[in-house]
């Protein structure tokens, strides 16, 4: 038989006492079943409930027999072509079962529905396919299902009561039911947990939860995800008995999550023990800014943010001569760099000329990086190495002691946790997750341009920003920024840049606002007013090179201010 949707069984608890509760009734929907033909089953059937006598254990129907060889009895039996249903849901109560005498209290109770079985042949013949239920670990929450095509019997279940009982409360729906499809005469009994569980995430973005020595006849499991320090347990999906892995591909990025398996059929249900896996994230192993070395209010002041427990190895460099190299003729002649933590006067570092004080550590922080060796040692352009640790905010001023307004380049490079360095995303204990600069935005050369190094296997989420309007205590800001992003492709000839994405009113694509809006809020970073010129774009951008530019609609120039914030 091939099943359709999703079903959502019920239950009820097997626990009796000595009380007259009047009687009982119970809806069973079958609708959404179909036979190797697709004919529907519904109105199809007989529907048994059955006590289980004084030895409390079910004996499964046989050959012939609906209740087996043991000492169980059939309390009702209802032919379900002569019962009403609404959409393949039936209200069983053309016989309502009171609580007398047809079973004793504390029975344990199930019920079985043979959909071939009418009332002119009750008969069950060798491997006749039937359905059971029965009132399983009191604990289970309510179930989803999604089920097996090779004909598994599970269906809605529901008792209803004219009083509150120990069967339900104030005749709501039960907390758990599990359900079995069998064939009369098969083996089956409750499912055993695993002997062995475990996570893995070979593919990036797709967890493979794997589990060893399961069982569950007639049945199947249910794997259930939460985040770690979470009550509540997500159902991912359900896999046949025989199963032994599930892939999960609707993970998040960075994500502490626990996985467990639960084996359910008509007898209990088991949960695993549970599996805990941190999902893949990517970093920011670099961040930079290129523009003019302005003084006062128009000088390129960039900051940036580790966030972490542990120490991270900081390598901070500020270029002038060095862009000679690379085509610029108009360079800074001698930048400096100052490092201020968050509220401070007075620098923690600061640095002239590079060759003149931690030759060695710069050198080696180069070589752990993505940083490229300065080629002139005794150049005036500045850098500095430091290792600070857990979760700071610093912010770097540099100036040109040449006073030429040229343009210089700003960077800032993780040497701890990259995989230049041998070390993945997620082992680093700290990394950078924001940068923004503060610049004068001109036009050609002079335009302010960012640029950052997503490292690791998977996406990241970016919110990179160009703001003007809403510098808030700044006179000369750009009226109207536009951004445009750029990534570095390497498998071309001559490393073009590929335009990726741009905006220049950051509400130009309404679809996105809301997520902007929230994702600003996760970072930090303050919500725009709406009407606002500022720019922004949220990507999520795959691992590589890449550079953003900031510059003025027609030509126009001013204070800028640009920020890259890692969202994941």
């Amino acid at each position: 038989m091939i099943t359709k949707r999703l079903i959502t069984t019920g239950a009820l608890t097997s626990i009796f006492v000595a009380k007259a509760w009047g009687s009982v009734f119970f809806t069973v929907d079958v609708g959404s079943l179909q036979d190797e033909n697709g004919t529907a089953l519904v109105d199809k059937g007989m529907l048994y409930l059955i006590s289980s006598g004084a030895d409390g254990s079910f004996s499964l129907p046989t050959e012939g027999s609906i209740t087996g060889a043991g000492d169980d009895s059939v309390v009702a039996a209802w032919d379900l072509s002569t019962e009403t249903s609404t959409q393949g849901e039936y209200i069983v109560s053309s016989g309502k079962i009171a609580y007398d005498e047809t079973w004793a209290l504390g029975d344990d109770l199930a019920i079985l529905w043979f959909p071939n079985l009418a009332v002119s042949n009750q008969s069950p013949a060798a491997s006749e396919a039937y359905g059971f239920y029965r009132n399983t670990s009191v604990s289970g929450g309510g179930d989803v299902w999604e089920l097996p095509e090779d004909g598994t019997l599970l269906h809605s279940l529901k008792f209803f009561t004219e009083g509150d009982n120990p069967l339900v409360e104030g005749s709501d729906v039960p907390a758990l039911l599990a359900a079995a499809g069998l064939g009369v005469g098969e083996s089956a009994g409750p499912p055993t947990a695993p002997v062995k569980v475990a996570t893995n995430e070979n593919n990036p973005g797709t967890i493979a939860f794997e589990w060893e020595g399961a069982s569950v006849p007639g049945g199947a499991y249910r794997i259930e995800r939460k985040l770690a320090g979470v009550s509540d347990w997500t159902v991912l999906g359900t896999v046949e008995a025989g199963e032994t892995s599930f892939d999960d591909p609707t993970v998040g990025r960075g994500k502490n999550y626990e996985y467990r398996l639960v084996g359910i059929n008509g007898f209990d249900s088991v949960a695993s023990s549970e599996a805990s896996i941190q999902s893949l994230q990517s970093s920011l192993a670099n961040i930079a800014t290129r523009g003019v070395l302005k003084s006062g209010a128009e000088a390129l002041i960039l900051g940036f943010v580790i966030k972490g427990t542990g120490q991270i190895d900081i390598l901070a460099t500020a270029k002038g001569p060095e862009l000679a190299n690379v085509g610029i003729t108009n360079f800074a002649l001698d930048p400096t760099i100052a490092l201020f933590p968050f509220g401070a006067t007075a620098p923690d570092v600061e640095n002239d000329d590079w060759g003149n004080t931690q030759l060695t550590e710069i050198n080696d922080f180069v070589g752990r990086s993505f940083a490229t060796n300065f080629t002139d040692q005794s150049s005036k352009d500045a850098a500095l190495a430091f290792s600070p640790e857990g979760t700071q905010l610093f912010t770097a001023i540099v100036n040109d002691s040449g006073n030429a307004d040229g343009v210089g380049l700003v960077e800032v490079f993780d040497a701890t946790g990259t995989s230049r360095n041998g070390v993945a995303p997620n082992d680093a204990q700290n990394r950078l997750v924001n940068v923004a600069t503060r610049g004068f935005v001109g036009t050609g050369d002079e335009v302010l341009i960012a640029g950052f190094i997503v490292d690791g296997q998977v996406d990241s989420k970016l919110l990179l920003r160009g703001l003007g309007p809403s510098i808030a205590g700044l006179t000369g800001t750009v009226e109207d920024p536009t951004i445009t992003l750029f990534r570095t492709d390497f498998t071309q000839p001559g490393f073009p840049q590929i335009e990726v994405a741009t905006n220049d009113n950051w509400e130009d694509d309404a679809s996105k606002v809301d997520e902007i809006i929230a994702t600003s809020r996760q970072v930090g970073a303050a919500v725009l007013d709406s009407g606002s010129k500022d720019s922004i774009i949220l990507i999520d951008a795959v691992p590589g090179l890449y550079s953003f530019v900031m510059s003025g609609v027609s030509d126009g120039t001013g204070i800028g201010l640009v920020e890259v914030f890692l969202a994941d």
